[in-house]
């Protein structure tokens, strides 16, 4: 009895041997060589493209889903200067979700050939449609506009072509706008929100083109 006691022992210890040593086999694959990344999923992003950030996050090998490093992920790509932040989300079936929270790209100054972001710092960019400032505005005025500039409604921006800094004898803060649309606007810094009326403003002249001065008063004048 002790003899066959001793063999199932010895036999429970082989057992148990295997199957750590299994298990221990099965770990190493699974994690060293095991699954890819099958999916990746590229959200909020409006300037740079799904393949430039998988290129920028290093994915584009679609490397070991297991090792690969959200917190490396976000570092990569935060690293761009159109990146304000990043989320990465690792989900069942090796999918990979990288939220993006892109700087606004306001507009292109022409004096420096560079475009414009929400936090003023001027990148180089290619294919992006923003108003053009076409012409040099002092610092301090400059740094107002931006500003200002921010909190205007998108689709008022949207409608500008162009941004003129037009100061005279009375008014310093004074911008002339050049519209999409054919109109021009005369706005100033102090009254910059203004514009965020520009849609109902133009909605009542029926199709007319002219200039509103939203610099001095608020009324429409037809060319």
């Amino acid at each position: 009895m002790k003899k066959k006691k001793k063999k199932m022992k010895k036999g429970f210890i082989k057992f148990c041997l295997i199957i750590l040593i299994l298990f221990g086999i099965s770990t190493l694959v699974y994690y060293g060589i095991g699954p890819n990344i099958k999916n990746i999923y590229v959200l909020n992003n409006n300037y740079l493209s799904d393949q430039e950030i998988i290129d920028l996050a290093g994915l584009n090998t679609y490397p070991n889903f297991y090792t690969t490093s959200s917190s490396l992920i976000k570092k990569k790509l935060k690293s761009n200067t159109l990146i304000k932040d990043v989320k990465i989300k690792k989900r069942l079936f090796n999918k990979i979700y990288i939220y993006v929270d892109e700087y606004e790209v306001l507009f292109y100054n022409q004096n420096t050939s560079k475009y414009v972001l929400e936090n003023k710092k001027e990148v180089l960019l290619d294919g992006i449609v923003v108003p053009t400032l076409i012409n040099y505005v002092p610092d301090t005025k400059y740094n107002t506009f931006i500003n200002k500039y921010i909190l205007l409604d998108d689709k008022v921006k949207q409608k500008i072509s162009e941004i003129k800094y037009d100061p005279n004898t009375i008014d310093e803060d004074k911008f002339f706008l050049y519209m999409n649309d054919g109109n021009y606007v005369y706005i100033t810094l102090t009254k910059m929100e203004l514009l965020n009326k520009y849609n109902d403003a133009i909605t009542k002249v029926e199709g007319k083109k002219g200039t509103l001065y939203l610099d001095s008063g608020n009324y429409f004048e037809i060319r």
